[in-house]
């Protein structure tokens, strides 16, 4: 799949209005050259005797480098307390209309009990006005053994031709309103489906189906309000993809986009599909497997895909981690421009099981989306068991809790010392700049402002830059007092940054 930024150069647009340091994608690499003892450059070729040459390099970035931030843990806030609640995992959170809603996923105790676990899992609701208190709505749509009024949403009973696993819930507002809401889930199908599916798509079956006793998918759901549900009638791939599959419709690239399991050589890996319509979608390509950085345990089990809130430029992958040899789960952050390239920061590893005996100490594992939460915060639900992955499960199993970070503090550019760099230039809106930065006591940040010609513009050097020191979320740059940038409208600018035993998190603009 090709990058929307193929061949693409400076000066880029800022769709989101800020720069988060997630990755190298707007820190320039500066430039190379090589001046003679006078300043001046002679060429790239030359018949002449040389001169001694000086390297005269520009905006070449120094003494920085990107280290991902750990996700603190907050105490459990959905547990297993309901009488069809038997294992609790996978959910997806979304924050509309000033409320926190929620989906998460059940295995019932009677089909643990009837060896059918897996197979037909729930999909339950819950919702919440601060993220800390949640309800259970009793919404009498689907009965569990006598109990009429559960939260039960989905699956079970009201997925009987494809059953239910390992699925999340998105809001698509590109739909028409009767299909606003969808799901995404792992389901099973009769061989006879099996076949006319290949008929209607010849080849595009995984050879992992080959190994299973019955074929299995990827189906579809849409609701109008994420409550009632229809299930869509096809499979929309033949994929064993059998947890954590996520999907969401892109508004940039104008599709349907699926992140699910893929296998090389036996290994598990993470895939990407893209679909325009949500009524079938082509096998996936492998994006992330479990290379030379990793251990020789080491499995990628899940994706955990999502995007940063209000900066939907901004991707994120939250890849569990199988490290086999203990049998726990980690979590990692992986970062991207596109949602198609993707890399790891530097000590990728955000979350980690907790000590012995903790509720979370057999493996974490983050759900799918990213929501802003309460004092300044930003968050993802993640699933905690008490025992490792393959150790027998009694239920009850299962709690979910936030992984949070201070507000746009998931990855910072770090100078433990001194550096400097340039950003590329960019396209942007506003006239101030406004920085998410943490200093040492003895450190600080500076900032120039560079026109189009490369030049400091008047006024707006480091010389000019009030120095900054200290810890701030939000701090809006002044020179000589004065917070304008002083660009005309729509101009490229760039920004030199100098920092001092500092972290540097963003830089927005308003």
């Amino acid at each position: 799949m090709r990058t929307p930024f193929h061949g693409k150069f400076e000066p880029f647009a800022l769709r989101s209005n800020v720069i988060f340091f997630h990755d190298w994608r707007y820190v320039h690499h500066g430039d190379t050259r090589w001046d003679n003892p006078e300043g001046q450059y002679l060429g790239l070729w030359s018949r002449d005797p040389l001169p001694s040459l000086v390297w005269a390099g520009r905006d070449i970035p120094w003494g920085i480098r990107l280290r991902a931030q750990p996700a603190q843990k907050s105490e459990p806030f959905i547990r297993c307390d309901r009488p069809w609640e038997g294992v609790l995992f996978g959910s997806s959170v979304i924050r509309e209309g000033g409320r926190y809603r929620l989906w998460y996923e059940v295995v019932p105790p009677n089909d643990i009990a009837e060896g059918t676990a897996g197979e037909r899992n729930l999909l339950c609701y819950a919702e919440s006005e601060d993220g800390v208190h949640w309800d259970k709505p009793a919404l009498g749509l689907s009965a569990y053994q006598g109990h009429n009024e559960t939260n039960i949403v989905y699956g079970g009973p009201l997925t009987p031709a494809s059953g239910y696993h390992g699925g999340n819930v998105f809001c698509d507002p590109h739909a028409p309103a009767e299909e606003r809401y969808k799901a995404f889930h792992l389901g099973f199908m009769s061989k006879q489906t099996a076949e006319e599916y290949l008929h209607k798509y010849p080849g595009e079956n995984d050879p992992h189906n080959e190994r299973m006793q019955r074929p299995c998918g990827l189906y579809g759901a849409v609701s109008p309000d994420g409550l009632h549900w229809r299930p869509l009638p096809e499979p929309l791939m033949l994929q064993v993809s059998d947890t954590q599959n996520i999907a969401y419709y892109d508004d940039f690239l104008g599709r349907y986009v699926a992140y699910l399991r893929t296998w090389v050589m036996g290994r598990r890996a993470i895939g990407r599909s893209e679909s325009q319509d949500f009524r079938h979608f082509p096998l996936p390509e492998t994006i992330i497997w479990p290379d030379a950085s990793v251990g020789p345990s080491d499995l990628w089990y899940c994706n955990g895909k999502t995007v940063y809130p209000g900066a939907n430029d901004y991707h994120l992958l939250f890849p569990k981690r199988w490290h086999v040899a203990q049998d726990r789960f980690y979590m990692h952050i992986a970062t991207s421009p596109d949602g198609i390239l993707w890399g790891f920061p530097p000590e990728s590893e955000i979350l980690a099981p907790g000590e012995r005996d903790a509720w979370d100490a057999g493996g974490v594992s983050i759900a799918c989306g990213m929501v802003e939460l309460p004092k300044d915060r930003v968050g993802v639900a993640y699933t905690g068991d008490k025992v490792p992955h393959k150790y027998t499960r009694r239920p009850p199993l299962g709690e979910i809790a936030w992984a949070w970070w201070p507000k746009g503090r998931l990855v910072a550019l770090e100078a433990q010392e001194r550096g400097e760099f340039r950003t590329a230039q960019v396209i942007f809106s506003g006239n101030d700049l406004h920085l998410n930065v943490r200093t040492k006591q003895v450190g600080g940040a500076w900032i120039e402002v560079v026109g189009p010609d490369g030049k400091a513009l008047p006024g707006r050097g480091f010389e000019d830059c009030d120095p900054i020191n200290g810890d701030y979320l939000d701090h809006v740059v002044t020179w000589r007092g004065e917070a304008c940038l002083g660009n005309a409208s729509g101009m490229p600018l760039a920004f030199r940054v100098r920092l001092a035993a500092a972290e540097l998190f963003s830089m927005a603009f308003a």
